[in-house]
């Protein structure tokens, strides 16, 4: 069923009344709308789609709010949709896909077992290059990944490279990411540190 531009607007008007109770329970741990909000929350979002969504402040204290398509670029197509009825008097950043992190690159994924596993990806290295498809594909060089088993390593890969990138650079421009612990002899020279990838990337989709 198509997404009717009423229900998005039911969903602002809810969320500019509710701003100051939205605002408390972030920085109240105590507060007692918590439920209340979230709940309301849930229903207002996921009542548009299948959507993933996140609100608070960010390591620059600003106020946000995101609504992830899950990768799903079809879904992507709402969640703009949905942003661009946004209020704009308020002073909250508003995201239609998750954005890059300014991070320090550590990280946590979950094993079969739901145990958290910390990700340290501060020296990781990488190529990108084009396949067959002309699909970009970026190979990961990570050396202190041996200890996880494949499935792991490939969530991890794909959880750093839209933390690091973007969903939506991760979407639109990433065909695939494979992880190593080291790359191919003949591929030493050409691999580079993760923190030249944002800018790599830019290069070659934007030159």
């Amino acid at each position: 069923m198509e997404l009717n531009d009423d229900t998005i607007l039911g969903f602002w008007q809810w969320f500019v009344k509710n701003e100051k109770l939205i605002k408390d329970c972030i920085e109240n741990e105590n507060s007692t709308h918590r439920e209340f909000v979230v709940d309301q929350m849930n229903e207002h979002i996921l009542g548009m789609g299948m959507f993933t969504w996140d609100l608070g402040l960010n390591d620059d204290n600003n106020w946000f709010l995101l609504l992830s398509p899950n990768g799903d670029k079809d879904m992507l197509k709402v969640s703009q949709h949905i942003m661009t009825f946004a209020p704009e008097h308020m002073d909250w950043l508003f995201y239609s896909s998750r954005p890059p992190r300014n991070w320090d690159r550590q990280f946590v994924v979950y094993d079969e077992l739901h145990d958290e596993q910390p990700i340290d990806a501060s020296e990781w290295q990488y190529l990108i290059f084009e396949d067959e498809d002309d699909a970009l594909v970026i190979v990961l060089e990570a050396k202190n990944m041996t200890h996880l088993n494949e499935d792991i390593s490939e969530t991890a890969a794909e959880q750093f490279i839209i933390h690091e990138l973007g969903e939506l650079a991760w979407m639109l421009h990433v065909g695939s990411v494979e992880i190593v612990p080291t790359v191919e002899p003949n591929h030493e020279e050409l691999k580079n540190h993760v923190s030249e990838l944002k800018e790599h990337l830019a290069e070659i989709v934007m030159p």
